[in-house]
């Protein structure tokens, strides 16, 4: 994988994701001035960050927001990359790809809603929850390959990586069993199993926030380390963020979301331009 090409993968990530960007925006305008956004009844909670004392009842905005900001991430963490590893040939960086594209399938959740989609039993629920589910089995996948798989010695299997990422991301999504009966407060319908589900994705998260600070300990770069702790705040902060149903859990969700992008993407700028 050639500095061009990582760096029109991440150009095309960009104007891709702006287009869904303005597409999100444009049919939720003209759904609200039909007043045809249809909030989902009596729907499942998935996660409530504090069950007791009243401080995060559900609010079906909330939900929205929360979806409108993964949309308008993703273009933001396309551009911030391009124009900050333009010079750097990253693998870790390049596999980051895959947790943007995460945040673009996060936004076909706001279709849901709209003109009261969640009410028919058809094909487009099965659609909207199978990209759904690939995006959320996705994210952790990518941060795992980005930890294990970006070793200059695996620079040229960069290409098969990246393939067997994504082969295997579709593969789950498209088999992956799907609940189209029950709808959950956060613009989703439900996937088979859903515990085992949750268990795959948070042991992946939890075999990359050790092999980084296994990596670290064997280097000895004490700059690893705050890399897993990006890894950490942006791993809860994408979890919270996909299960916001309340005004609470988007505040908490946005700034830790954020504050791990952040942690992260200058972490590795600064050990790749450093030490590599």
């Amino acid at each position: 994988m050639t500095l061009k090409n990582k760096n029109r993968i991440f150009l095309f990530l960009f104007i891709f994701s702006v287009i869904i960007f303005l597409f999100n925006i444009t049919v939720l305008c003209i759904a609200a001035a039909a007043k045809s956004i249809v909030p989902p009844i009596n729907p499942m909670r998935p996660f409530v960050l504090i069950p007791k004392g009243g401080l995060c009842p559900y609010n079906f905005n909330s939900s929205l927001a929360a979806i409108i900001a993964f949309s308008l991430s993703a273009p933001a963490l396309s551009i911030a990359i391009f124009k900050g590893f333009e010079k750097t040939p990253s693998l870790e960086i390049l596999f980051f790809s895959g947790f943007i594209i995460s945040c673009v399938t996060e936004s076909a959740r706001i279709l849901l809603p709209l003109f009261g989609f969640w009410k028919t039993n058809s094909l487009f629920l099965i659609y909207i929850g199978r990209i759904v589910a690939a995006g959320r089995f996705l994210a952790p996948m990518s941060l795992f390959f980005a930890t294990v798989f970006s070793s200059a010695e695996e620079l040229q299997n960069a290409e098969r990586n990246i393939f067997i990422l994504l082969a295997s991301t579709c593969a789950f999504g498209f088999f992956y069993p799907m609940d189209t009966t029950i709808t959950t407060s956060t613009c989703t319908v439900l996937w088979g199993f859903r515990k085992f589900f949750a268990v795959i994705r948070v042991f992946i998260v939890v075999v990359t926030i050790f092999s980084v600070l296994a990596e670290a300990y064997t280097k000895g770069i004490k700059e690893i380390y705050i890399k897993a702790l990006g890894v950490v705040v942006l791993a809860a902060g994408y979890g919270l963020l996909c299960n916001t149903d309340c005004w609470l859990e988007f505040f908490i969700a946005i700034i830790l979301y954020v504050s791990g992008c952040f942690l992260y993407l200058k972490t590795v700028h600064y050990l790749e331009n450093t030490w590599n």
